[in-house]
């Protein structure tokens, strides 16, 4: 089954869209399935969707749906059908190894003795 849903949105992401599809050998659906595949394991989009969950009827917030997929199942991003994953051009597209990453921050630590240690993405 492919869900096939009409996306309208703002020029800005048209161009992020367009150009990441100029950059890259991925096609522009392929480009928002990713975004898609990898918005449910992040904290930035959780914190983001978070003031809007809320059940009506019970009148409580609720948490997020869990994703039916995890981060190392690429062909639900790269296929439109995920059953037909490998039976075309992207097959030989390697899966890459995705974990949720955090902010980024670079943690310097120093010695008395001069030796630094610097520990990239923590």
């Amino acid at each position: 089954m492919v869900y096939r849903p009409t996306v309208r949105y703002h020029d800005v992401f048209r161009k992020y869209v367009d150009d990441l599809n100029k950059m890259t050998s991925l096609d522009r659906n392929q480009i928002i399935r990713a975004a898609l595949f990898t918005a449910a394991f992040s904290p930035l989009f959780h914190q983001l969707m978070k003031p809007y969950f809320y059940d009506q009827e019970e009148g409580v917030d609720v948490t997020l749906p869990q994703p039916k997929w995890s981060l190392r199942e690429a062909k639900y991003w790269l296929e439109q059908n995920a059953e037909i994953y490998g039976q075309n051009a992207v097959k030989d597209v390697p899966t890459p190894d995705l974990q949720p990453q955090g902010e980024g921050r670079r943690i310097e630590v120093k010695n008395e003795g001069g030796i630094n240690l610097s520990l990239p993405g923590f």
